[in-house]
């Protein structure tokens, strides 16, 4: 009974983290921010993305709460809006660029792929400060025993995994999008940073001002 117990546990964390990380939209932001990349870019980035996105959740999830609280003494709310902030501002360039001779002039998607693939691509956007403090919420809300930690890395693992397959699916089907598509994708995906980006925002405000 105890395997089953450790079993629905490993799954219901790995689902919900990768909901959590929602790589669709990761996906769709970084072709939107890549129309003049090749396939074997995109998927060097998405390996470069992946592993420093796991890599943060995982520091985040075992020494998050000191690093914010402790150390820097900074609220996870206020992480939170400072990474809607950002989010905003990168949204905001998509929308507002302007193309000229069929490239795109000041903002960040002439930028070279390999620029984005930390900031925004690898956080805030994938793993961001939602993200993190999900991840140090569900280590928190498990029994504190080796075995429950043992599960829930493991689970944070596989996830990660998932989310590598769900990018390579998106770059290998990017080759049959026609830049004019991806031109129309950058808009939209700044459109949609803009609303996540609100959306974090008034979610770090809500918990900042019921705190008071």
């Amino acid at each position: 009974m105890e395997n089953i117990g450790y079993i629905q546990t490993f799954g219901a964390i790995v689902i919900q983290i990768y909901l959590i990380l929602n790589p669709p939209t990761s996906i769709t932001v970084m072709l939107g921010m890549s129309k003049n990349s090749t396939v074997a870019e995109r998927l060097q980035a998405s390996r470069q993305i992946c592993t420093i996105g796991g890599t943060l959740l995982f520091a985040f999830a075992l020494f998050g709460q000191m690093i914010l609280n402790d150390i820097f003494h900074i609220s996870t709310e206020a992480f939170q809006v400072g990474g809607g902030l950002f989010l905003f501002s990168i949204g905001l360039g998509m929308v507002l660029s302007k193309s000229s001779d069929g490239e795109t002039k000041d903002n960040s998607t002439t930028k070279s792929l390999s620029s984005l693939v930390i900031t925004p691509l690898a956080t805030p956007l994938l793993v961001g400060p939602g993200t993190m403090t999900a991840s140090l919420v569900k280590r928190m809300e498990l029994p504190n025993s080796w075995d429950y930690a043992i599960v829930f890395y493991l689970a944070l693992a596989v996830s990660m995994i998932l989310v590598y397959f769900t990018f390579i699916l998106g770059c290998k089907f990017s080759k049959y999008l026609k830049p004019t598509f991806l031109k129309i994708i950058e808009k939209l995906v700044g459109i949609l940073l803009i609303c996540l980006a609100t959306s974090c925002i008034f979610k770090g405000a809500k918990i900042f001002i019921q705190s008071l």
